[in-house]
């Protein structure tokens, strides 16, 4: 065998070694698809689980703050403008598709408009959730339909900030 034989050889031997090598550890590391048979829940755990806590939550009267109880007057007080808004504001379809915390965002911004104008005359609320969990009130006119303010409400901390 000449020189040049034997070279093309050992190369051709550590090539098929490297593809030998190559073949072994795919073999061990590639997953297997997943058959009919196995079961979903031994993969993940209940996949709905986080779900039904945030539903929970959203839906929880509980976690609503009203504003700090600290004296008997501040209780009053709470009690007296809770009646207040129930008179002033006609109830509508919306109402009852409204969480619990929704309401307390419009309730407080209601809060907000009567100091600010006095009154709720021709002026009407509308709740939306913001991506940080805040809620975005705006106050539009029912005559023209068009926002006089826009309000991010944080219902847990009962914090109003104007937009």
């Amino acid at each position: 065998m000449s020189k040049g034989t034997r070279n093309i050889l050992i190369i051709i031997a550590v090539i098929l070694f490297l593809f030998a090598v190559l073949f072994a550890v795919y073999g061990h590391l590639h997953l297997e698809p997943m058959n009919a048979n196995t079961s979903k829940e031994n993969l993940i755990g209940n996949a709905n689980e986080g779900l039904d806590n945030m539903i929970n939550d959203i839906f929880s009267e509980e976690n609503i703050i009203d504003e700090p109880n600290n004296t008997e007057n501040n209780q009053n007080k709470v009690e007296n403008t809770t009646t207040k808004n129930e008179e002033d504001v006609e109830p509508t379809e919306d109402d009852n598709r409204m969480t619990p915390k929704e309401k307390k965002a419009i309730e407080l911004v209601q809060e907000q408009w009567k100091k600010a104008m006095g009154n709720l005359d021709s002026v009407a609320f509308n709740v939306s959730i913001q991506n940080d969990g805040k809620y975005g009130v705006s106050v539009y006119d029912t005559t023209t339909t068009q926002t006089i303010q826009f309000y991010i409400v944080d219902v847990d901390t009962g914090l109003v900030k104007e937009r």
